[in-house]
């Protein structure tokens, strides 16, 4: 068994229910923009519009949400509508990623929102289960991703098989994930200007106590504690991932975490600066789909 498992789910409660001027929310994160602006982001797969709202906001504080349509940046081939755009993640920078379903492939925006600076077709080579699901359209594809310090893409597949995937460039080795592994706060991910082919790297497949915990992948997230989280939808559970070896294997759980009742498909996972999960629901309304979950799962680790 993996180390500090937790074989009974602890229930996560709500803190705070609000909307997010979104139908159909698929992917959230936090980012730093600019002079250092935090703010959270949220996209949809109905529309291809980004929404982001300025941090700090106090638990009972009014939110200023802003919207774009990212379909009309120069340089995207991202569809107005159906963008089926499954995640979204942020560097230190503030570039935004977006990873769409379907076609497989990433758009990197740049700081200011103005236009996509690279684009990042993702393969899945050979004959295997996971290779022909990857390439069926109406197979399961991307639903999370993390950015890793190497310059790869961490990404979670939602299903059938369900299985956590390294991206980077053909020819490049494997780095997995340990705790520290994934890109720091406030760093860059090294990616440059322009169009480029990700193959897998590597896979890990759940093991049987994250499968049977897990029924779907719908997210991924790194915690402030620096350590990898998996949101599933069907499961309406947040998981903590072990570390992921860079020769592939088994991915396990340390500790789940079941969720409150919720009015909505769990999609996006994100964590306040405390170790809250912050969770983004997947409706038809724009109504009541960002919740604020306590206690606190991912608290920073204190300095030694």
């Amino acid at each position: 068994m993996p180390r500090s498992m937790t074989t009974d789910k602890c229930r996560l409660r709500a803190r705070r229910v609000v909307d997010v001027p979104l139908r159909e929310v698929s992917g959230i994160c936090l980012r730093r923009g600019p002079q250092g602006r935090m703010s959270l982001l949220a996209i949809g797969d109905r529309k291809a519009k980004l929404a982001w709202l300025g941090l700090p906001v106090s638990d009972n504080g009014p939110l200023d949400w802003h919207t774009t349509n990212v379909a009309r940046l120069p340089g995207s081939d991202i569809p107005k509508s159906d963008p089926q755009i499954e995640a979204i993640c942020a560097d230190g920078e503030g570039r935004v990623v977006l990873m769409q379903e379907s076609p497989p492939r990433v758009e990197v925006i740049d700081a200011e929102l103005s236009r996509v600076i690279a684009i990042i077709d993702l393969i899945v080579e050979g004959r295997s289960n996971l290779a022909r699901s990857w390439s069926d359209p109406q197979g399961s594809r991307g639903e999370g991703a993390v950015l890793l310090a190497s310059g790869h893409l961490l990404v979670a597949k939602e299903k059938k098989p369900a299985a956590l995937l390294e991206f980077g460039p053909r020819g490049a080795q494997p780095r997995g994930l340990a705790q520290g592994g994934a890109l720091a706060q406030g760093a860059r991910w090294p990616m440059e200007s322009g169009s480029y082919e990700f193959v897998v790297l590597a896979t890990w497949m759940p093991n049987e106590a994250l499968a049977n915990a897990c029924a779907d992948f719908s997210d991924l997230e790194i915690g402030p504690d620096g350590k990898l989280y998996l949101l599933s939808d069907k499961s309406a559970t947040i998981a903590r991932i072990d570390d992921l070896r860079p020769e592939g294997g088994s991915a396990a759980c340390t500790a789940t975490w079941q969720l409150d009742d919720l009015d909505g498909k769990p999609e996006g996972l994100a964590f306040d600066a405390t170790g809250r999960a912050v969770v983004a629901l997947d409706k038809r309304k724009a109504r009541n789909n960002l919740v604020l979950l306590e206690p606190a799962i991912a608290a920073p680790t204190e300095p030694t």
